[in-house]
């Protein structure tokens, strides 16, 4: 009887853990709210999201060092986090590619949760080595 016991008690107390563990990852819904709330602080960031993340975007690169003005001064980049290539995370050569689709959705939530005229930055990829800016300077 015993040893059934500790095989069943550990199989339930799993169960419990996969059940009531939270969700860590957003949902679409979650992407589809922070769209929103950009396009309801600067729909000029999503128009000029939308024409960054059609280019074949790597980092490092030159077009997401350029990134893309969706004002006078203002622009969308994505760039090397300092941190990573200085520790040797990342080097120049790295040539990390950057899908359309989280690229959008990156720059949705650095807007999102950017100041009230969404812009903010962020570091996104596996090894934090992405950094979505969106600037601020005065116009």
């Amino acid at each position: 009887m015993v040893r059934f016991t500790a095989p069943i008690l550990f199989i339930v107390t799993l169960c419990t853990l996969l059940l009531t563990a939270p969700v860590l990852a957003e949902s679409e819904n979650d992407w589809q709210n922070y769209k929103l709330q950009c396009l309801l602080k600067d729909h000029r960031i999503l128009q000029a999201t939308d024409r960054l993340c059609n280019r074949d975007l790597h980092v490092p690169s030159g077009v997401g060092q350029i990134g893309e003005s969706y004002a006078r001064n203002q622009r969308l980049n994505v760039l090397p986090n300092q941190r990573c290539l200085m520790d040797g995370r990342m080097n120049m050569k790295s040539n990390v590619w950057v899908p359309k689709y989280w690229c959008e959705r990156q720059f949705w939530k650095t807007c999102a949760q950017g100041n009230s005229k969404g812009r903010g930055s962020q570091m996104f990829g596996g090894k934090g080595c992405q950094h979505f800016l969106i600037s601020d300077f005065p116009e």
